[in-house]
């Protein structure tokens, strides 16, 4: 796990924005915040953090959906952990917010602060193999830490998932992994 994880928070509701800075620094993480879409991706990239919580409603042009779809689509933030937190509702929301690569959806205001914190570090644990050696064969490089795959030295652009399992595969590469195996968000075996 990383010592202090950096959160990003992209959230137009100020008093729920600060509520979870507060909440995410009171956590052990360091948090940042931002308030529409555009100024989120701006962070992102400046800033380099090591998961997204993500609103869906956001003002401006770019909504909550965009800017995940945005950060599977740029290689440096490809593998970036993204949570949605959101009012929305709609089952049609959360199915193409997973679509676009999201890692979690968690439902405002009915979510539980200790809760959240948990499924933070979860995604985190997920997410974040410090200190576990690439993976090398003729064709396929993992870096384990950096979350990166190259195939003949070429980056291949994965969504957190995906990675997690070709991560899992080549580890076990003598042994066949059941579904449940592979699809276990406990880490790797």
């Amino acid at each position: 796990m990383i010592d202090k994880p950096k959160i990003a928070v992209v959230e137009d509701d100020p008093q729920v924005r600060e509520l979870l800075l507060v909440l995410l620094k009171d956590a052990g993480m360091e948090p940042q915040g931002a308030e529409d879409g555009v100024r989120g991706l701006e962070m992102i990239r400046a800033w380099s953090p090591d998961l997204l919580l993500l609103d869906h409603t956001l003002p401006g042009p770019l909504k909550g959906l965009d800017v995940c779809r945005e950060i599977r689509s740029a290689p440096e933030t490809a593998n970036l952990p993204v949570i949605v937190l959101t009012a929305e509702v709609s089952d049609q929301f959360e199915e193409r917010f997973f679509e676009a690569g999201a890692d979690d959806y968690i439902r405002k205001p009915m979510f539980k602060a200790n809760l959240l914190i948990r499924r933070i570090r979860a995604v985190l644990r997920r997410t974040r193999q410090v200190g576990t050696d690439v993976i090398q064969t003729e064709h396929l490089t993992i870096h384990p830490g950096r979350r990166e795959v190259l195939v003949e030295g070429e980056p291949v652009n994965l969504t957190p998932t995906e990675f997690d399992i070709l991560f899992k595969l080549a580890q076990n590469r003598d042994r066949a992994l059941s579904r449940r195996e592979l699809l276990d968000r406990g880490g790797a075996d």
